[in-house]
């Protein structure tokens, strides 16, 4: 018995420990991942009592248990409290909606009520032309006309700017912008595509009031169900066509997980995604907070076992040159036959 265990965890860098050692070969300068197995490794001297070093192979044989015990509850706690990757309601910063509302709010193509501004640029032009074709007289009638048209013009361009609308005019553009880049076809309105396009227009829209309005709970209940409402036509449309729902995902700014996680809009998310700043809205017990420091804690004992296991590494790489440095000096050594 003690001979195998002498064989397991003897002083030589072959077996269990020099597999987890990054193999260095010719042109390849990829380094595999050190195993945080290799921080237990104790090195015994050539000198070492035989007491002492099986003191010593005892201690490493604990330290390996823990090691192996401490990563796997880091990664129990880590895959039980994931995070999302990105905003589970807004998504990613940089998705279509960002483009949507700065389309929105382009003054020189868009006006309130979802007017065009080319085509009312055709309208004034007509009626304009209609009034001179109208007035015939001298050329200072036409130009009085002119200045007439022309303030009707400044007037009407004045009710109909993007900052004298409403909120519900706006959202009503991006949805019908959602709708014209999401639909499968001319006249598309149902589609899963667009109707998960409409919800997040709704989405992104509400979560401004709710952002300016943190009393009104009613208002947050439902972008709720619109969060919700969501993940089911995503669900639907992932089971039945999973092309075009990774594409879909893809330009709203999502991700798989978001949809298929289950979420909660509560406190907590409020809290750690700051829709209200730095406001603290959950406050944890005596025993949450113990467990959130003790798996803290846990987190940098497992930290250390990285840097001590490449630490290791290293030194059980130099031993392997080493070795065979002796070992070509010993076949040059040899007389040749």
């Amino acid at each position: 018995m003690f001979h195998s265990v002498k064989r397991l965890f003897s002083t030589s860098v072959v077996g269990l420990y020099a597999s987890a050692v990054p193999n260095v070969r010719a042109g390849n300068a990829a380094r595999q991942k050190v195993h945080p197995i290799l921080a237990s490794k104790v090195f015994i001297k050539s000198d070492a009592g035989t007491r002492k070093a099986r003191t010593l192979r005892r201690k490493e044989k604990r330290l390996k248990k823990q090691i192996i015990r401490d990563v796997n509850n880091l990664k129990k706690y880590e895959q039980k409290n994931l995070n999302f990757a990105v905003d589970p309601v807004l998504g990613h910063a940089n998705g279509f909606m960002t483009r949507i509302k700065k389309e929105v709010q382009n003054a020189d193509t868009r006006l309130a009520g979802g007017y065009d501004r080319e085509e009312f640029e055709k309208l004034v032009y007509g009626a304009e032309k209609s009034a001179l074709d109208k007035s015939k007289g001298t050329t200072v009638l036409h130009e009085a006309v002119k200045l007439a048209e022309e303030r009707k013009k400044r007037a009407l361009l004045t009710i109909l700017h993007l900052r004298n609308t409403s909120e519900s005019d706006k959202r009503k553009l991006a949805i019908k912008l959602a709708r014209e880049e999401f639909r499968r076809e001319e006249g598309d309105t149902g589609s899963p595509e667009v109707q998960s396009a409409i919800m997040t227009v709704k989405i992104h829209f509400a979560m401004e009031h709710v952002k300016n309005n943190p009393k009104d709970h009613q208002y947050t209940q439902k972008v709720r169900h619109c969060v919700q409402q969501r993940q089911r036509i995503l669900k639907y449309l992932k089971r039945v066509k999973p092309q075009s729902y990774y594409l879909t995902i893809a330009k709203l700014g999502l991700t798989d997980d978001v949809v298929t996680r289950e979420f909660n809009m509560g406190r907590q998310y409020f809290e750690d995604y700051k829709v209200w700043g730095d406001k603290k809205l959950i406050k944890l017990s005596d025993k949450q907070q113990a467990k959130v420091d003790k798996f803290s804690s846990l987190r940098k004992r497992v930290q250390g076992y990285h840097e001590l296991a490449k630490k290791n590494s290293e030194i059980i790489k130099n031993l392997q040159q080493e070795k065979k440095q002796l070992k070509a000096k010993k076949v040059a050594k040899q007389p040749s036959t």
